[in-house]
């Protein structure tokens, strides 16, 4: 197959996937994500994967006016996925969401996604926008407020990289 026939496979199929997100091997032998751009969220920012993954490992090391951790919970990790499909195009399946994070690198953090502990959240006081919940970090309940503070510290570190 010559190079030529194999651009325009890929052109192909990239044109006309509906998967959302897949591997693409490029050149070098490297694989990097493609994130379809309909199946990203209305306002999903295009992020690297370098810039996402940098901000991530960048929030697993921040710390809290007491000197604590402020992601020190599995759960924290609802926070997380909710900006990071939310803004960055991620996938919203845990299997999917589970497989991102290993392709970046991200499945042997301090604090490891687990998609059980995600599911057993339950925010009834914030909303599903989550860049309306910057609103609440003075007057979220206790259990609310350890995701706004992940949440809001993880959008701006996406914003400060994106700068």
């Amino acid at each position: 197959m010559t190079d030529e026939m194999k651009e325009k496979m890929m052109q192909s199929l990239l044109q006309n996937a509906r998967v959302g997100q897949m591997n693409v091997v490029v050149e070098s032998g490297a694989t990097v994500n493609y994130y379809e751009a309909e199946s990203r969220p209305k306002g999903a920012q295009t992020r690297t994967d370098e810039e996402v993954s940098r901000a991530v490992r960048q929030l697993m090391e921040e710390r809290d006016a007491d000197g604590g951790f402020i992601m020190k919970e599995y759960g924290q990790w609802y926070a997380v996925k909710t900006v990071l499909t939310s803004l960055c195009g991620f996938p919203v399946k845990p299997a999917d969401f589970q497989r991102t994070l290993t392709n970046l690198g991200l499945d042997q953090l301090r604090v490891n996604y687990k998609q059980e502990s995600v599911k057993k959240v339950c925010l009834h006081q914030l909303p599903p926008n989550v860049e309306l919940w910057h609103q609440y970090q003075n007057t979220a309940d206790e259990y609310s407020m350890k995701q706004v503070k992940v949440a809001v510290r993880l959008m701006e570190l996406l914003k400060n990289d994106a700068v």
